[in-house]
């Protein structure tokens, strides 16, 4: 243990010597940061090496394996919550097929329902608040208006979660490649048809199970959701009650389901891409395709298949350093739940200011959301506000902070599930390879992000 104190103590030393870093503090935008980009990113890739050291130090064996304990909350208020949040979720769904089969030549509330709120707001916010998309769900709302009581599931033995993954994938080429993504008639004939994917899944497979599988945001809430200290758990019934539990303690609990690790993948690798198709290199690199939508496809399943190739062959170093008789896919699928937070620090990181800013417009368009000139609440000629105290310079650090806190978060969880897996003389040496992928990761997020 000393010698794996001195090496974490070095690795400080350097982090904290370096200039600038200690103690930087400047205004500028991010072309123009306080101090070099490449101080920014060996210093964050040297903290998420840091904590590895301190974690190899000081955490022997495995703690956080198990869903932990929990303490029961709410009272009386927790029913009507439910049923005021699945109201919301039901009007939003109804707003954003209507308006598109509907509409004036204003701009609707469809679009900002539909990329901020239901794609951005709702995962952000399980992070800390649980998963309430539980209560929320339009399609779990009126699922039961259609599906069966059974549930087969043999149909469903080998199926997983890669349904959800594969969705995942389709409604982020939709939201970054597909042109005529905000028009409200695509967004009305895209939210239609995934109801009737749903309803269908569900007549078939039973709510529970059918959204288990095919449910989009079912799966991205409760992987995100099992990092908030708020457990939501729904009964048989369909009711839902609340728990207290410990930060980050539901992630190890997750079943290693099929398709769990290509879904996680997916979160990570969809906002790699979005982060570097907007930057100037990309444009200069590939200025005759940058608007061509079939390289957009291409290169989005390219970024995907990139990440999911880097993470497995980590995978498969750490199979053969743990001398264990797991596969490459085996051992991926155990670690899977270590790079939610990796995930979710890049949607944060890349789309804060999106849902700071644009999440404005439904302010505006709560007035007028068939577009048709109404100003019901009298906000309809409301402009964002920029407000003049969020520098870009206060945007980068809050950047930096969200990306170095997910690795390490990371880390901290592959080492306990390392200790839970192999022996403990291998377990920190299994994952030295999983750690210079989580730095990679940390470098390529600021690096893309810095552009």
């Amino acid at each position: 243990m000393g010698g794996r104190l001195t090496i974490f103590t070095s690795i400080v030393v350097a982090v904290v010597a370096m200039p600038g870093v200690a103690a930087a503090h400047a205004v500028g935008g991010r072309l123009d940061l306080p101090v070099p980009l490449s101080f920014f990113i060996v210093g964050a890739g040297l903290a998420v090496a840091a904590s590895f050291g301190v974690v190899a130090a000081v955490w022997p064996r495995p703690r956080l394996q198990g869903p932990g304990p929990a303490t029961p909350i709410g009272g009386a208020w927790v029913r009507p919550l439910r049923l005021g949040l699945a109201g919301i979720g039901v009007v939003a769904l109804f707003l954003v097929v209507a308006t598109g089969l509907w509409h004036g030549p204003e701009r609707t509330i469809g679009p900002a329902l539909v990329f901020i709120y239901f794609w951005l707001v709702v995962p952000f916010a399980a992070a800390v608040a649980g998963n309430w998309w539980l209560g929320l769900s339009p399609w779990r709302t009126i699922g039961p208006m259609v599906a069966p009581n059974t549930t087969d599931v043999e149909a469903t033995r080998d199926l997983g979660i890669w349904p959800a993954a594969a969705l995942f994938l389709a409604f982020t080429w939709f939201e970054l490649v597909y042109v005529n993504n905000t028009d409200p008639q695509v967004l009305a004939i895209v939210a239609l048809a995934y109801t009737v994917l749903l309803l269908a899944v569900m007549s078939w497979l039973g709510v529970q199970r059918g959204l288990r599988h095919w449910g989009l945001m079912e799966n991205y809430a409760r992987l995100v959701g099992a990092i908030s200290p708020i457990e939501w758990r729904t009964g048989r019934d369909g009711d839902v009650t609340l728990a207290r539990r410990s930060w980050l303690r539901a992630l190890p609990a997750l079943p290693e389901e099929r398709g769990l690790a290509a879904f996680v993948v997916v979160m990570i690798g969809t906002v790699t891409y979005d982060g570097m198709s907007g930057t100037g290199w990309w444009r200069r690199v590939f200025r005759d395709e940058v608007n061509d939508q079939l390289f957009g496809a291409l290169a989005l399943l390219g970024v995907v298949a990139a990440i999911g190739a880097a993470y497995l062959a980590a995978s498969w170093a750490a199979s053969r350093v743990g001398e264990t008789e797991l596969t490459a896919s085996e051992v991926a699928r155990s670690f899977a739940h270590t790079l939610v937070p990796i995930g979710l620090a890049y949607a944060v990181a890349h789309y804060v200011t999106l849902v700071v800013f644009e999440g404005q417009l439904l302010i505006h368009t709560a007035s007028d959301p068939f577009g048709r000139g109404w100003n019901l609440f009298g906000t309809a000629r409301w402009n964002v506000s920029f407000w003049s105290w969020l520098s870009p310079t206060i945007v980068w650090y809050v950047q930096v902070t969200a990306i170095v806190a997910g690795h390490v978060a990371g880390v901290v969880l592959a080492h306990d599930r390392a200790l839970a897996t192999f022996s403990s003389e291998r377990a920190a040496r299994s994952q030295y390879v999983m750690l210079l992928l989580m730095v990679g990761l940390t470098s390529l997020g600021l690096f893309i992000l810095s552009g």
